[in-house]
């Protein structure tokens, strides 16, 4: 069954969620308008990424006010939603997660895997604070919805072939992956979000933050790419809408899961994984952790 894909690329309020609760209902309503079953934000959408040392303050157990609001647009628009917030754990530790929700209430939460504690722009405010704030997540689960199965990466995450393969092949229809991706990592993030598709001759749909928030430029860019082209066997084909870079944008997609079935006989990565690769893998990462 063909599914219809929203991605709001926002520019967020810094901690202010009330703000940005409000924009995420109204681009709720406009993904509606246009046929959306599930519509996506970006990476830390409620709060914004520049909280500091506010995350512990701001940051919301899940279920939460926060999801309770978007749980009951999502009923009364029939729709699923997924966005990025910091969720808290126990006393003191929070998550960058993602949540999906649906119009019968919370779905699921994944909790940010790979955490940056990097500089990568020597020019600019290129130190990511994840490593100062969160708590990384250990679970890797597959979302079941009424529309298809659902996977949640944050941000880092896909840097990581090995996750979106490992929800591949736990029978993922459609590999998300959100973002606050700053300007200078676009062509970074590019190339790994086509890789992933590629890789996995899976849908991947992508949502990055846009526009400036605490001095820090966010290039947009979200995107929704295919499995891949029949006629040509060419994986991560087609990009089937692809929103503007910079700026805040609503850019929808028509999705129909049955190119993947035609496409991956056609192009078999998953049938030529190797499994004994992937223990050597695991053998010489825990050798190097002793």
């Amino acid at each position: 069954m063909p599914v219809t894909i929203a991605l709001a690329q926002i520019q967020s309020e810094t901690a202010d969620k009330c703000a940005n609760i409000d924009r995420f209902v109204e681009h709720m309503a406009r993904a509606a308008s246009n046929g959306a079953d599930l519509v996506i934000f970006p990476e830390l959408a409620l709060t914004g990424y520049g909280c500091g040392d506010k995350f512990f303050d701001v940051a919301e157990e899940v279920p939460g006010p926060s999801t309770q609001r978007l749980v009951e647009e999502a009923r009364r628009l029939d729709l699923h939603v997924i966005c990025g917030m910091p969720e808290r754990g126990l006393p003191g530790i929070v998550y960058n997660s993602a949540v999906l929700i649906g119009p019968e209430g919370h779905l699921g939460t994944w909790r940010k895997h790979t955490l940056p504690g990097h500089a990568t722009d020597t020019s600019g405010p290129g130190t990511f604070p994840d490593r100062r704030f969160f708590r990384a997540g250990a679970r890797s689960p597959v979302f079941d919805t009424s529309i298809d199965r659902i996977d949640m990466m944050v941000c880092y995450d896909v840097f990581f072939p090995e996750i979106a393969r490992l929800l591949t092949v736990k029978g993922a229809d459609l590999l998300v992956v959100i973002s606050g991706s700053p300007s200078f990592e676009r062509p970074i993030f590019e190339t790994l979000v086509q890789a992933r598709a590629m890789e996995n001759a899976s849908w991947v749909a992508y949502c990055n933050m846009a526009g400036t928030e605490a001095a820090i430029s966010y290039w947009g860019g979200s995107r929704v790419i295919g499995p891949g082209n029949c006629e040509t066997r060419v994986p991560g084909q087609p990009i089937v809408c692809q929103a503007p870079y910079n700026e805040e944008a609503l850019v929808c997609a028509t999705v129909d899961y049955a190119l993947t079935q035609r496409f991956r006989p056609l192009f078999p990565v998953l049938r030529d994984l190797r499994a004994d690769m992937c223990r050597q893998i695991e053998e010489v990462v825990l050798a190097t952790m002793d």
